[in-house]
């Protein structure tokens, strides 16, 4: 059977698809999406996103869900004792001149505007205030760190708040700083495990 096609002479064979499906625009369409050069894609087929990678680098440092074995305890650890170094140096090299100033005129006030004038010279800067939220951000990640290697030993994060207890704190943050650094964590599952918690490999 044969039928007229609008647009040109003659009759053309019918192939079984419809003149008006648009099925060679489609494939290419397809094409182009399967490409390699095409757009990036913010997810792939591996259920890989830039979204993912960066929610789980942060969560490396600051989450306060799941465990934390000892040899990533040490890793992160480290890592941030050196941000914090980095921080406290460069806020003590940007106070110098603020601080000798005030060491010429200390004699002359009172000790409540001492410590005003140590706080402003510190935190008084660009510079300061920079390093200071910095020195804060670092201070949320080693209180996740903690939290995360006690629930690897399947201790509650609560205990924690007993280091802002004085007298207390002392020994108690000599406790943490060894069954947290040298002991490890409960075999198998427990009770603070998330999809996130690491492998026993880290332990």
């Amino acid at each position: 059977m044969q039928r007229k096609q609008f647009g040109r002479r003659g009759l053309v064979p019918n192939t079984g698809q419809s003149w008006a499906s648009p099925q060679p625009a489609a494939v290419t369409a397809n094409a182009y999406q399967s490409a390699p050069e095409g757009p990036a894609a913010f997810e792939d087929n591996d259920s890989f996103s830039v979204g993912k990678a960066l929610t789980h680098g942060l969560s490396i440092f600051f989450s306060f869900k799941g465990r934390l074995g000892r040899m990533e305890y040490w890793t992160i650890g480290f890592i941030r004792f050196f941000i914090d170094m980095v921080l406290i140096s460069t806020l003590v090299w940007s106070a110098y001149p603020a601080f000798m100033d005030l060491m010429s005129r200390a004699d002359q006030m009172s000790e409540s505007a001492r410590d005003w004038s140590v706080i402003v010279a510190l935190y008084g800067s660009n510079t300061g205030m920079i390093c200071g939220s910095l020195l804060l951000v670092t201070a949320v990640s080693y209180w996740s760190i903690l939290v995360r290697r006690n629930h690897d030993r399947d201790v509650s994060g609560f205990w924690l708040l007993l280091l802002l207890v004085p007298v207390v704190n002392i020994f108690y943050g000599l406790y943490i700083f060894v069954v947290n650094g040298f002991i490890p964590g409960t075999p198998g599952n427990n009770r603070f495990d998330t999809h996130n918690s690491q492998p026993r490999v880290f332990d």
